[in-house]
């Protein structure tokens, strides 16, 4: 099977099933030339020409001649079908229905008749009665594939799981090769959360249809939920080599290699995330990030001011800028920048806290910066790094018992934040408590801060001092 088959089933059995209404063997002795009956013969002179019309697009010819083949032979089986079906691409649903029941009941055993009337039911939303024929169709011809894979289908719309399920189990156990059921497995196992099981699934219709996107990308995107980083990263690679045009694969990619900390990866992968949309603002704005996270801050602005170029200003985006100049040294553009973020969006809470941060660490505008980190704290209440700011805020404006109270809170929601420690370290030393300081700092060092021999300094003038 092809890959485009999966896509394009449901077209393609409609149409491998109307085939048979052309005239065929088992339709032979109908659509032979009588040797008496001059209304058959005329019956069938139509019949031809309805045929003729209908290869040829011809729909309202098609269907007046099939009228006139119904009327001179009221007993026409494929007359019927045949105009059942035209009528049902027209949403003509009703005489459609009457027509392909008609059909249904001349030949009761007849899988096709079950099937275009099952499928007419389905256009016209009767799933009850759908759902009835379709299972007639299964009776009748077990080993086809079109009458499960709509009914399941039905009843996944329906969110019928285990039904669904069901079905495909009884299509997949007559026609294990058959890549789509698997897929179609694979996809409902993923709605339900049977991440394991959907993997599985997925892995089988690849055996059958190696070159697949859609089963590789369904693959890749079962490992990301499933959180095994490495394994989705396998599979996002192998779809890139299927599709080295397709912007989403980079994305993801990029995303994943940001998440797992290989900032060098994800600087790449966005780059060629821009370059094939280079008017995107997304694709610029991510690699800003990666750049960012990289401390290659410069090229982070860059990145970040083409993001604003292209499309309209975001807060986020004033938000990372600002972050970068901050880290770039600028401290001036960075405020501007925070301040921006702040005015297109009043509930960034992030920006009131990085920008009152900045004020609380220069030692400046200390009561504004007080303002701006318990504006923060009034949108996101237990968030540690606010409490860890406002702490440093107040220590800075020689307020320590405050700070200690704060930074002490900071701790217990944020354990493993070494600024966090370093800066109830440095509480502890004004409060004169210099071994409750130097476990602090110790458990800051251990932590792995950005500036180890700054708090390295600390630990050993506070020996020097009590000696």
């Amino acid at each position: 099977m092809s890959v485009k088959s999966i896509l394009w089933l449901g077209p393609v059995l409609l149409a491998t099933v109307l085939s048979g209404c052309l005239i065929t063997s088992e339709s032979a002795g109908e659509a032979s030339l009588p040797e008496a009956d001059p209304n058959l013969v005329e019956a069938y002179a139509h019949f031809c020409l309805a045929v003729s019309r209908e290869i040829n697009q011809q729909t309202p010819e098609a269907i007046e001649e099939y009228r006139k083949v119904i009327a001179l032979d009221p007993d026409s089986f494929e007359a019927r079908l045949k105009l059942g079906y035209l009528l049902s691409t027209r949403d003509e649903f009703e005489e459609a229905i009457k027509l392909l029941g008609e059909a249904r009941d001349l030949r009761p055993e007849s899988y096709r008749a079950h099937f275009l009337l099952a499928t007419v039911y389905y256009q016209a939303e009767m799933i009850e009665e759908a759902i009835e024929e379709y299972s007639e169709a299964n009776r009748l011809s077990p080993e086809e594939v079109g009458p499960y894979l709509l009914l399941g289908k039905i009843f996944t719309e329906r969110e019928e799981h285990e039904k669904a399920l069901e079905t495909y189990r009884a299509a997949v156990e007559r026609n294990p090769e058959e890549a789509n059921i698997w897929f179609r497995m694979g996809l409902l196992c993923t709605k339900m959360e049977d991440l394991p099981r959907a993997i599985r699934m997925f892995q089988q219709t690849l055996q059958l249809i190696p070159d697949s996107l859609e089963a590789r990308l369904a693959l890749a995107l079962a490992y990301d939920l499933s959180q095994d980083e490495e394994k989705a990263i396998e599979e996002y690679r192998k779809a890139l080599k299927l599709a080295p045009w397709n912007a989403n694969i980079y994305r993801r990619l990029g995303l994943l290699y940001y998440d797992t900390g290989r900032l060098d990866q994800a600087v790449k992968t966005f780059l060629l995330l821009t370059q094939l949309n280079p008017d995107s603002p997304p694709a610029h704005f991510l690699l800003g990030m990666a750049y960012l996270s990289d401390k290659q801050y410069t090229s982070a602005i860059e990145a970040l001011v083409k993001a604003r170029e292209l499309g309209e200003e975001s807060d986020l985006i004033a938000f990372n800028l600002g972050a970068a100049y901050e880290r770039n040294g600028d401290f001036e553009e960075a405020v501007g920048q925070f301040e921006q973020s702040i005015q297109i969006n009043p509930r960034n809470a992030e920006a009131y806290n990085y920008l009152g941060y900045m004020y609380a660490e220069k030692g400046i505008k200390l009561d504004e910066a007080i303002e701006l980190i318990q504006r923060a704290l009034e949108l996101k209440p237990d968030e540690g790094a606010f409490i860890d700011s406002l702490g440093w805020a107040y220590f800075q404006k020689g307020r320590v018992e405050e700070a200690r109270n704060y930074l002490e809170r900071a701790v217990e929601i944020l354990p493993d934040d070494p600024t966090i420690r370093d800066h109830l370290g440095d509480v502890y030393e004004r409060l004169g408590d210099l071994s409750a300081a130097r476990e602090q700092w110790e458990l800051s060092l251990e932590l792995e801060p950005e500036n180890p021999d700054e708090i390295r300094n600390k630990i050993e003038n506070s020996l020097d001092t009590e000696e």
